[in-house]
């Protein structure tokens, strides 16, 4: 759409479907303007303005950036990166002309594949998950916590022998030394999938006991972030200013891959990965088992009701963009539906929601609808707010699940808590037990 009005403008327009892609694209033709995106694979638009600032050739190339983020943190990063403009979508054709005329004197996605895993007999047959760390922005610890846990977002699941670990928060460390026992003189190998390098999803990763054991190796998956790499990211955190131990003097073999294609598979796994609205670069992380599929979607603000706050706040009406939003949050659902479990976000409730506008995060009540929307068969209430005790997230569970009620819906909705088990077979859901043996599950 964008390009045809560009060219009924007088513009010529060579459009790409990712960041690498364009990059190479402007090299060969030299534009005279560039409309990016910030979410896009292969090289995010941060990276596609940092890299062409940085060539001699194409300093007087107009950046635009042209984007679904309502984030302030995301505009300065991307005008700091040397971008020109910054168009909130849906920026209307005249805005865009109207920027690009300045620079004289959109999406095109890849094709999807099919995501269906096809089952043969020798796939494993069940995937257990577990809950290290589901807390968000800051360990908690004390007694108010006790139940549903205090350590920051760290969830493990085992498709086979394969183990999957989903972020790298404080939860981490009680994770790496179990595994450290279970596996004490054997090799260790395994894949950590990094949503975004925030410091609550990174935090547990320099007290993780496997990555000191030479025998063991680490691969870590993610996404290049808003300023530093994916190796970046966890080496900075580990310099001598904040941490005694170096990233290069942990033993384990540890490699770093930082993804060019939205979808990719582990072993008999596939993973299907998608944006998140939040500040930065933010990854959700569609699990596609031979027992099931687990959808990861933390640290994300819905659409929909980021852009009514955010017309009440400022006292606009602007209809086009709760139609842009609502499609937007149709997108979310189309990636997370019929999903066996989603993991989300739902830090907070309706009342707090408003004085945390733009902060990337969701409201439990926008939790459970998009889940019934999607068709979700088991919601874990997930990144709870430091400010959440044991207490508060229960009356939480207890809103969502009269959500449900009242909606006549068959939808499981509970809290996720550290040491919870969940396994699933490719025949049904079959209870599981805490790591610590205090409750066993009811049903699941």
């Amino acid at each position: 759409m964008l390009a045809e009005c560009l060219s009924g403008d007088n513009w010529r327009v060579i459009e790409a479907e990712d960041g690498e892609a364009g990059f190479d694209l402007v090299l060969q033709h030299r534009p005279q303007a560039v409309v990016c995106d910030i979410r896009i694979p292969k090289r995010n638009g941060f990276k596609v303005c940092q890299m062409i600032r940085e060539h001699p050739e194409l300093a007087r190339t107009r950046l635009i950036i042209h984007t679904c983020s309502r984030f302030p943190n995301d505009r300065t990063t991307a005008l700091n990166f040397g971008a020109d403009d910054y168009l909130m979508k849906p920026a209307t054709p005249g805005e865009l002309i109207a920027s690009l005329s300045m620079t004289r004197g959109a999406d095109t996605p890849t094709s999807a594949r099919d995501a269906s895993l096809q089952l043969h007999e020798e796939l494993p047959r069940v995937t257990q998950l577990r809950f290290w760390g589901v807390r968000g922005s800051i360990p908690t610890p004390g007694v108010e916590t006790v139940y549903y846990g205090g350590n920051t977002a760290c969830v493990e699941l085992r498709v086979g022998e394969q183990i999957i670990i989903l972020d790298a928060g404080s939860g981490m460390r009680t994770l790496g030394t179990n595994l450290a026992l279970e596996f004490a003189g054997r090799e260790l190998k395994l894949t950590v999938l990094v949503s975004h390098t925030h410091w609550d999803h990174i935090q547990g990763f320099p007290f993780f006991a496997p990555a000191y054991n030479p025998k063991n190796s680490v691969r870590i998956l993610g996404y290049s972030g808003a300023v530093h790499s994916l190796r970046g990211a966890l080496f900075e955190q580990m310099q001598s200013a904040f941490f005694p131990v170096a990233l290069n003097d942990m033993s384990s073999r540890i490699m770093f891959e930082e993804l060019n294609d939205m979808r990719f598979e582990l072993g008999p796994v596939s993973v299907d990965s998608f944006f998140a609205n939040h500040p930065g670069i933010c990854l959700s992380y569609r699990i596609n088992t031979p027992a099931g599929s687990i959808v990861y979607l933390t640290d994300h603000e819905p659409y929909e009701r980021l852009e009514r706050e955010t017309q009440k706040a400022e006292a606009k009406h602007a209809p086009l963009g709760i139609t842009y939003a609502r499609a937007l949050d149709e997108k979310v659902i189309a990636h997370i539906r019929h999903a066996d479990i989603l993991i989300i976000d739902s830090q907070y409730d309706a009342a707090e929601y408003p004085t945390r506008l733009r902060w990337g995060h969701t409201c439990v009540d926008d939790a459970v609808d998009l889940a019934l929307r999607a068709d979700i068969k088991h919601l874990f209430l997930f990144h709870h707010d430091p400010g959440h005790g044991d207490e508060k997230i229960s009356e939480m569970v207890n809103h969502a699940r009269s959500i449900v009620s009242n909606a006549r819906k068959d939808l499981r909705v509970d809290a996720a808590r550290e040491g919870l088990e969940i396994v699933l077979t490719m025949d049904k859901v079959i209870p599981g037990a805490d790591i610590q043996g205090t409750e066993p599950l009811t049903e699941c």
